[in-house]
Formats: structure tokens, C-alpha cells, sequence
């Protein structure tokens, strides 16, 4: 299905929270709607889902826009939403799982092949008796994103789905969404405030910010409070790293760090100096004359180095190196 917003503008007590003058989704692709809490990246999951209502504007769907409440139910049952904090009834894994498909009038025998079919791709068959109570965190989400995905929709649209997940299921996920596309051809629309899952998901990320679409999203976007010490102000992006900045701004500010003007040291011996992280490189990727290396530390940072620079830092994955970052990479949003 494809989906197409067309001078969308959607309003909360007479204040704009969303604005897009034009947007579309193909099918079959992995979209990230990247951006900090409360730029708008919900609203967007909800209005394309038609639980909201735009003020002005239309989405159409196949090149259709819904004329009332019959064809809006037809189109919402092509699609699923997961919500940042999805709920799972008290009972078992599998009436969980088994509730939307006999909301749909599924037989009982195709519930059972479709639930256990489910577990099984999600790597949590072993769970299908258990109360969601017994579950962990990450269990609990991924037995939310089994249910999601047993109704089979064209559409799945994912609002934050490993938020407060650890790594070992977050990476168990993003498996699954990634078969979404591979296996089933399904479109895949996922709001996160994280670049690096983006970029490891999407095959198109978009940048909200202030319910506008931004464009690209850049990289190493953060979140970070601006802190004073004898008159100076800081970006603390970390317990260790923090960045001088000028700026008249005050409290928590969006900031992303220039992957270009970020310097690679093949040592941690500055890293505990002012603007430096200290970190593993945990992943390269070769990109035109460009090396793409992901760090990761107390935060994770995506540097740009031309291929001649990085073959002369002799460095490889799982190297501990340190990453300099100039007060002139940072930007403000």
C-alpha cells in the first residue's frame, strides 16, 4: 500500500503540533522517523494509522483518499500500530497473540498454526503458556511485536519498539523488522529518537523535528542538557563528556556532531582530556573515498574519514581509540 500526505497539518488546542506539506511511502521499503521526544514522530504514526484527524489536508492510500468511517476501518485493517508502551492482557502469550485474529474471525485451527508460527519467528515459542507477568521487558515487547505481526497487515507501523529494551532483544527486533521487508514485503514505517538504529533499519530516514519534516536526519543526533560552571556553559553528553558551547539557550537542547569534523586518535591515552570520547570501533564500512566508522562508549558516534587517513591509523574492529570532538562539529537545533 502505498501512502501519501499531502499538506497535512494537525492541531491540539489551536497550536500546530504537526505540519508536512508533502510526504509519501513506497511499498515494500523500511522507513525511520528519527527525532527527540515530542517533535511529533507519534502524532505522524497516528494520523497515517487514522486515529487522528488531520485540520487540513488529506492522506491518500493506493492514490485514494477514505471517504468515512467504513473506509477508514477497511484501511486501518491493513495496517498494525505498536505503541511505545503496548499493554498485553493478563492470561497466556497465546491469548495474546490469538485475540486479534478471532477479533478478525479466524478459525480456531488457523489461530493456532498463525500463533505458533509467530512465537517461532520471534525466537519465543518457549513462552507460549507463560502470563505476560512472567516475562522480561524485552520478552514483553517482543510477545507485542508477535501480536502485531500474526495479523499479517501490509503496513506496520512502529512507534519506539525497543525503547527501555536491552541489547541483546533490541538487536532480536530490529531482526525482525528487517524480515518484515525481506521476507514478506511488508512497508515498515518505525519512529526512534537513535540514528544508529536507523541507519541500520531504514532504507529512507526522515528527520522530524518540531512536527516539520526536517529532510535527512544528520548524524549523532542527541538530547542533552546544557550545564554552567563559572560562567561557561556546557553540552554534558555523558558523565565524562562535555562540550563548550555558545549559545543563549538554556535546559535540555537537540544537538548533533558533524561526522566530518570529528578526529579519530588510535589510542585512549586522551581520553580523558575535554572533548574527547574514549571508545571501540564496532563497525566500518567503506563508503565511496569515505570510511564510515561507528564508535561506541558512553555514547555511540558516527566519524567520516577519507580511506587514506584511516589506512594510516592502523586500526581495526574492536580497536579502543578516541574521538576528538572540535567545538565546531557541534550544532544546535
Amino acid at each position: 500500500m502505498k501512502i501519501e500526505i499531502q499538506n497535512l497539518e494537525v492541531q491540539y488546542n489551536r497550536r500546530v503540533i504537526l505540519s508536512i506539506p508533502e510526504l509519501s511511502f513506497s511499498e515494500g521499503k523500511i522507513y525511520a522517523l528519527v527525532g527527540p521526544n515530542g517533535s511529533g514522530k507519534t502524532t505522524l504514526l497516528k494520523t497515517i494509522n487514522l486515529l487522528l484527524s488531520p485540520s487540513r489536508g488529506k492522506i491518500l492510500f493506493d492514490g485514494r483518499e477514505p471517504d468515512g468511517a467504513e473506509e477508514n476501518d477497511g484501511i486501518r485493517r491493513r495496517m498494525t500500530l505498536l505503541h511505545q508502551s503496548p499493554f498485553l492482557f493478563s492470561g497466556s502469550v497465546f491469548g495474546n497473540i490469538a485475540y486479534g485474529l478471532k477479533l478478525r474471525g479466524w478459525g480456531k485451527e488457523d489461530i493456532r498454526s498463525r500463533v505458533r508460527e509467530s512465537l517461532r519467528v520471534a525466537e519465543l515459542e518457549h513462552l507460549i503458556h507463560r502470563s505476560p507477568r512472567e516475562l522480561s521487558g524485552g520478552e514483553y515487547q517482543r510477545v507485542a511485536i508477535a501480536r502485531a505481526l500474526a495479523l499479517g497487515t501490509e503496513v506496520l507501523l512502529l512507534d519506539e519498539p525497543t525503547a527501555n529494551v536491552d541489547r541483546d532483544h533490541t538487536q532480536k527486533v530490529e531482526e525482525l523488522i528487517l524480515r518484515q521487508k525481506t521476507d514478506h514485503g511488508r512497508t515498515v514505517i518505525i519512529a526512534t529518537h537513535t540514528p544508529p538504529q536507523a541507519h541500520r533499519l531504514a532504507d529512507e530516514i526522515l528527520f522530524i523535528l518540531d512536527g516539520k519534516c526536517a529532510g535527512p536526519t544528520p548524524e549523532n543526533f542527541f538530547s542533552v542538557p546544557i550545564e554552567i560552571q563559572n560562567g561557561q556553559k556546557f553540552l554534558r553528553f555523558s558523565s565524562t563528556l562535555r562540550i563548550p558551547v555558545q549559545t543563549e539557550r538554556d535546559g535540555k537542547v537537540q544537538v548533533s556532531l558533524n561526522p566530518d569534523d570529528l578526529e579519530v586518535i588510535p589510542s585512549p591515552e586522551s581520553g580523558n582530556r575535554a572533548g574527547c570520547l574514549p571508545g571501540k570501533i564496532t563497525k566500518a564500512i567503506l563508503e565511496k573515498e569515505t570510511v564510515r566508522l561507528t564508535i561506541s562508549g558512553e555514547i555511540e558516534v558516527v566519524v567520516f574519514i577519507p580511506r587514506e587517513r584511516f589506512a594510516g591509523l592502523q586500526v581495526n574492529l574492536g580497536s579502543t581509540v578516541t574521538v576528538a570532538i572540535n567545538p565546531q562539529a557541534v550544532k544546535i537545533h
